[in-house]
């Protein structure tokens, strides 16, 4: 069995939906996107705090003292992307602008297709590698 550095055991498949359920999800592969925001009108945040005794059985003892006390927005994505890990899932985030408010828009995609963006004489090439820049 690998070790894993936040979890004692693998999260269940049951605990997995029911935390993916909490951001208005249906399942790991529902491409929508969300924002801080939206997790206050989805009222996320007391959904994972039921959640949490769940939650607690899974983390490592003092890795559940650092990432389940506390909680509000920023916290409970940072949950979000650590158990959909466990699949091979993770969130790709991006800045959005809108009447000069800066906002996050996340949303789930697999590991494997997560895109890196680099940028070669001036062109921005979006690729599934990741890029090395050296500086002579």
């Amino acid at each position: 069995m690998k070790k894993n550095q936040l979890f004692r055991k693998q999260p269940s498949d049951e605990l997995i939906q029911l935390v993916v359920a909490a951001f208005g999800f249906r399942s790991l592969n529902d491409r929508r996107c969300f924002s801080r925001s939206d997790l206050v009108k989805l009222k996320t945040v007391p959904k994972i705090k039921e959640l949490k005794s769940d939650l607690e059985s899974f983390y490592l003892p003092c890795k559940a003292r650092t990432y389940l006390n506390d909680l509000n927005e920023k916290n409970v994505v940072t949950i979000l992307r650590q158990i959909i890990k466990t699949k091979g899932f993770t969130i790709c985030s991006r800045e959005k602008y809108l009447k000069g408010d800066k906002f996050i828009i996340y949303n789930l995609c697999p590991i494997d297709q997560k895109a890196y963006i680099s940028v070669v004489s001036g062109n921005i090439e979006h690729s599934t590698k990741p890029v090395v820049l050296s500086f002579n």
